[in-house]
């Protein structure tokens, strides 16, 4: 499904690198993955502490509903090739691949520390750093997309799923973190409702999963906290303010939307 980023043909993988017809070549890294950003993009994304920080807050399983949730729908599509765009550390991603070795997963994300921390679980997904905008992929040539709580690109969506394909693309509900918020912020407003229509797309299904949860560690809640955005948004006197609990209940509420492309 790979195709080279300066002139579009097809990628050929062999032990060491990716390569294309045109001479055009990408080292596989140590643990992996290939870095298909054109040179003249910009690389950035998460960095080490918010790779580390999200990390250690998924692993202790808050967030597990969704991903079960996520691989049961993929699991009722009956696909056989998948693209994780902005895969992050790779908590969704490897699971779905564990869970279905026979379905050919690719990750991207713009965070080279990201994806390093997601090539760790080796079961088989092939990581790449490049941008979800400029996607190094063939037109047509996958049959679904995941993005969680990613940045996204309609077109590109389209562009390269195939004529049946499916875009599955979670958000957070209305109140999701309304516990989190309501110790940062005086005046706590619910999210926007994230639903739209796409063009090229009709809405194929969508899934609500909402629950509570209890976090009863200081280290646990500051990691959630860098997982958002409020973390760039907060004031200092807000930040110092979540600093000093030890103890956060919050809902969690995701919105699952499965696109089906139109012909």
């Amino acid at each position: 499904m790979l195709c080279c980023p300066k002139c579009q043909c097809a990628l050929i993988k062999d032990k060491k690198r990716f390569y294309c017809e045109n001479g055009h070549s990408y080292d596989i890294a140590k643990r992996g993955y290939v870095n298909l950003m054109p040179s003249m993009q910009k690389q950035s994304g998460d960095d080490k502490d918010m790779v580390k920080a999200r990390t250690m807050f998924l692993s202790q399983g808050y967030y597990e509903p969704l991903r079960t949730t996520l691989t049961n729908i993929i699991d009722s599509l009956s696909i056989k090739t998948l693209v994780d765009a902005g895969c992050g550390e790779g908590y969704y991603t490897n699971e779905v691949k564990i869970k279905h070795p026979q379905i050919e997963i690719i990750g991207f994300d713009v965070s080279k520390f990201a994806i390093d921390e997601a090539c760790k679980a080796s079961v088989g997904v092939q990581y790449t750093v490049c941008s979800v905008f400029h996607m190094p992929l063939q037109d047509k040539s996958v049959q679904a997309v995941l993005s969680v709580f990613a940045p996204f690109d309609e077109k590109e969506m389209y562009r390269v799923l195939k004529g049946d394909g499916y875009f599955i693309r979670v958000s957070p509900g209305k109140r999701h973190l309304m516990g989190l918020k309501e110790v940062l912020y005086q005046d706590v407003y619910e999210n926007e409702d994230t639903s739209k229509q796409l063009e090229g797309f009709v809405l194929y299904d969508r899934k609500e999963v909402a629950y509570t949860i209890q976090i009863n560690n200081a280290q646990q809640i500051w990691a959630l906290f860098q997982m958002t955005p409020y973390y760039w948004k907060s004031s200092k006197q807000a930040s110092d303010q979540l600093k000093g609990i030890s103890s956060l209940e919050t809902e969690v509420v995701f919105e699952i939307d499965v696109y089906k492309k139109i012909k």
